[in-house]
């Protein structure tokens, strides 16, 4: 140590140098730190997997009128380009929520995934029972659709409300944010979430409506990234 140097304590020198990730979260900047990313990971499976859950529902739509909106081969086109966005999701690589679910779990749905041809996948069971029903069970599944989106969303506003106040305490605390704008940084960042996931569970229960079914592991990828990309372009529009 050179002669006049004040050495730093071993503890103070671990916080310097390694930071709360609450720390280096900016908000204001859209930078993504490790709890952003677990934080959108668990949001993206939450519209994913409530998404799957509105398999049968969303199955109920096309028959009752959503195979009607688009040619037979714009179904089938649509189909590919989902299943073939859905190869990145389930790469080591892709995205995070799905990622969370390990390497054994991805290569299993995955190969579940591409068992599965564009006539014959894991929702074709409904379509029957869809068919028998009719129009009492397509009023029916819009309501189910429409609780399963509240759904994600009041999830996704509870996920990212509570995370929102996590930060605006820490915030506060250390001077960066005042009162005001912790409530303000807590309520844009839970509404966004809730937004963001609503989004994606309902672009996932769409693709099925207007295409009359998909495999599962696709429908989630598809929900997945969708509330991924709400939340970024929420965060972006409203820096």
């Amino acid at each position: 140590m050179v002669e006049g140097e004040v050495s730093m304590p071993k503890p103070l020198a671990v916080c310097a140098t390694n930071p709360s990730p609450y720390a280096a979260h900016d908000p204001s900047k859209g930078t993504a730190s490790d709890v952003t990313r677990m934080q959108d990971s668990l949001r993206g499976a939450i519209a994913g997997g409530v998404a799957a859950e509105l398999m049968a529902s969303s199955i109920a739509l096309f028959e009752a009128g959503g195979s009607r909106l688009l040619s037979a081969g714009s179904q089938s086109a649509l189909r590919r380009v989902a299943e073939r966005g859905a190869v990145g999701a389930f790469s080591a690589e892709g995205v995070a929520s799905v990622a969370l679910l390990g390497a054994k779990a991805r290569t299993l749905m995955a190969s579940r995934l591409w068992g599965l041809g564009p006539s014959h996948t894991a929702t074709r069971a409904f379509v029957v029972l869809a068919n028998a029903a009719g129009r009492d069970a397509a009023r029916a599944a819009s309501k189910e659709v429409l609780r399963g989106v509240g759904k994600g969303a009041g999830i996704g506003f509870v996920l990212d409300g509570a995370v929102a106040g996590v930060e605006a305490f820490m915030r506060v605390n250390n001077g960066t944010y005042d009162a005001r704008t912790a409530v303000k940084h807590v309520a844009k960042e839970a509404t966004t979430g809730a937004l963001a996931t609503g989004a994606g569970v309902l672009l996932g229960a769409a693709l099925v409506a207007l295409t009359g079914g998909m495999a599962t592991p696709v429908v989630f990828a598809v929900s997945a990234t969708s509330a991924l990309g709400a939340k970024r372009l929420l965060r972006h529009l409203l820096r």
